[in-house]
């Protein structure tokens, strides 16, 4: 996951993005409604602005000011609940009501801790990076890629796997050149219950 929450934050920080598609709207799915919500590639521009803005502030070293943007305005954009679900795969399935709430929370904190870490320690140059058009998997499932050019190494394919839900489309993976957030916490969850029993995942 180190791996990929760093070339995540790349993609919201860098400034030069190009998007090869221009963003649009996507129709709700919802029968007998003309409600219109932001495209995913829309979420992610969005998501950019807002680290934009709070970067070039007053506030910008303000660690307790930064968890409370993330928590504001990034972490609505992903589906932390999908997220846990899927990463915690046989193991979420054997937890009760109140044991998913905590193992949920536990994610989100790690998740968004290591998110703020990273965005509060942000230095260097910022790679090119290059925004594919949107692929739609079906109805209620688009991925859209990112192409980061790294300076003097070879380019990095970075793809956010969106859902629709009725709050709009959210982030409910990441993968980076094929590796997936959510395999890479199920792999640590099966080892962790494992080693611990069911416990020691919340």
């Amino acid at each position: 996951m180190k791996k990929l929450l760093p070339i995540l934050l790349t993609l919201l920080l860098v400034p030069g993005i190009s998007l090869a598609q221009q963003s649009g709207s996507y129709a709700s799915s919802s029968a007998g409604t003309s409600q219109l919500r932001p495209a995913p590639d829309a979420v992610l521009r969005n998501g950019i602005k807002d680290l934009q803005s709070f970067l070039k502030s007053d506030q910008a070293k303000n660690q307790e000011a930064l968890i409370g943007l993330i928590r504001a305005r990034i972490a609505p954009q992903f589906d932390i609940y999908a997220l846990a679900r899927w990463s915690g795969g046989y193991w979420y399935g054997q937890m009760n009501p109140e044991q998913r709430k905590a193992f949920t929370i536990k994610l989100a904190k790690s998740f968004f801790s290591s998110l703020a870490d990273i965005v509060g320690g942000y230095a260097g140059n910022m790679p090119e990076v290059r925004f594919m058009p949107p692929r739609r998997i079906d109805q209620n499932e688009v991925d859209v890629t990112a192409r980061v050019f790294p300076a003097n190494n070879y380019p990095i394919d970075v793809r956010f796997s969106f859902h629709r839900t009725p709050r709009g489309w959210l982030i409910f993976d990441v993968s980076t050149n094929g590796v997936s957030a959510v395999n890479y916490y199920r792999k640590m969850f099966n080892a962790r219950a494992r080693q611990g029993g069911l416990g020691a995942l919340y």
